[in-house]
């Protein structure tokens, strides 16, 4: 969705996203924004409670990822001919 933005407003990069084509490879990553006042955007710190949050998401992410990582693991009836 293409929009012009007002004037006071800015963009604010919160992150990217990559798609899955339908036969499981990945599309290009998409960078993901907000709009926000541009009196709002701070370039120079980040505060305590964003550190925060990223910290927390963090660990979230980490234990998805290794559910996934513990669910595309090999088990002995996938692996067809291998000496167990």
């Amino acid at each position: 969705m293409a929009e012009r933005l007002k004037r006071g407003e800015a963009l604010v990069r919160i992150g990217q996203t990559a798609l899955r084509a339908p036969d499981g490879t990945y599309l290009p990553a998409v960078p993901l924004y907000i709009k926000v006042k541009a009196s709002e955007v701070d370039k120079t710190e980040v505060s305590e409670g964003e550190h925060g949050l990223a910290a927390d998401m963090a660990g979230v992410f980490a234990k998805k990822y290794k559910q996934y990582v513990d669910g595309t693991k090999p088990t002995k009836r996938t692996q067809k001919g291998k000496a167990s």
